[in-house]
């Protein structure tokens, strides 16, 4: 039954981009017209990964930032709990889901600072960690300076590129971890 109710939300929550698929091809316009703000992609990946490797274990040790109505974000699919072979079916969905998902991020929640924080907490409902969403207000603060300074496009490639070599990471990561083993 919860393998049921946690598919049901999955589609609810991916399945709109799919009425998307005539805006794919402006979406990648974007990212184009936005790329020369990938300079600032190893400061937002770095940021990141220093929090994983030094802060993360210690963080989450403290219940009340550790709460999670799901333990994973719901974006890797409804069998994200399972591993590397939960999710590795839903990938392809989840990157074309991200090249929406990351622009309309940008268009809503990036005008003031009440939207910033609201894009970050809304982090919690997709199942992430409190603590996460908390990591998640710098990184929207940043992809709003960006997005003042230079445009929307920026933003938006910013923000898909920090996802999307988050994602390599991780996979790079669960496959380096298993050789070693």
């Amino acid at each position: 039954m919860e393998d049921i109710y946690l598919i049901v939300i999955y589609i609810a929550m991916v399945g709109p981009s799919l009425l998307l698929a005539r805006e794919t091809k402006r979406r990648l316009l974007n990212l184009k017209t936005g790329a020369k703000a990938l300079i600032f992609l190893p400061l937002t990946v770095g940021l990141l990964m220093i929090y994983v490797i030094f802060a993360r274990n210690l963080v989450s040790q403290i219940p009340l930032l550790n709460l999670s109505w799901l333990g994973y974000n719901i974006s890797l699919g409804p069998f994200g709990n399972e591993g590397l072979f939960g999710i590795l079916p839903f990938l392809p969905m989840l990157v074309y889901t991200l090249i929406h998902v990351n622009y309309f991020e940008e268009f809503y929640f990036r005008k003031n600072t009440k939207r910033v924080i609201l894009w970050a907490f809304l982090h919690v409902a997709m199942g992430v960690a409190i603590h996460v969403a908390l990591v998640l207000l710098p990184l929207g603060f940043f992809y709003r300076s960006i997005y003042n300074k230079y445009s929307i496009n920026h933003a938006y490639a910013l923000h898909l590129a920090t996802n999307l070599a988050l994602i390599g990471i991780s996979f790079s990561s669960y496959f380096l971890l298993q050789s070693g083993s």
